[in-house]
């Protein structure tokens, strides 16, 4: 019993450490220097689609270009099939899902119906009469 505990514990610590460990998959330069250089081209462009100067990196310029494509007339991406104003993608997902689900819901109720009534506890009547 002393060991399982032990083997408990020894688990948690590890998992411990192992989930408190940072990560730096997220950060472009974590070992050096992590600021980023902006060039005038792109403090420029950054003026133009007004984006504060404290704020101009390539990751918000690209962020508010996508923006832009996306709200341009006819335009299709980032999401925008999901939640247009009409059935959609989202609509047919939401009916396939509902379709599938709503089967199997009716096949379990039929067979509910079907067959011969077991007793849930047959033991328990025995001992009963």
């Amino acid at each position: 019993m002393k060991k399982i505990k032990t083997l408990t514990i020894a688990t948690f610590a590890v998992l411990a450490v192992w989930a408190s460990m940072p990560a730096f998959a997220q950060y472009p330069d974590y070992l050096g220097d992590s600021s980023q250089k902006v060039t005038q081209k792109q403090l420029e462009e950054c003026k133009e689609l007004g984006i504060p100067e404290f704020a101009c990196t390539e990751q918000t310029l690209l962020a508010k270009k996508r923006v832009i494509k996306v709200e341009e007339k006819d335009a299709y991406g980032s999401g925008k099939g999901m939640l247009a104003q009409g059935f959609g993608e989202m609509g047919a997902i939401i009916a396939a899902i509902g379709a599938i689900f709503g089967g199997v819901a009716i096949a379990f109720f039929a067979r509910s119906r079907i067959g011969k009534q077991v007793p849930i506890y047959p033991f328990f009547e025995l001992q009963c009469n």
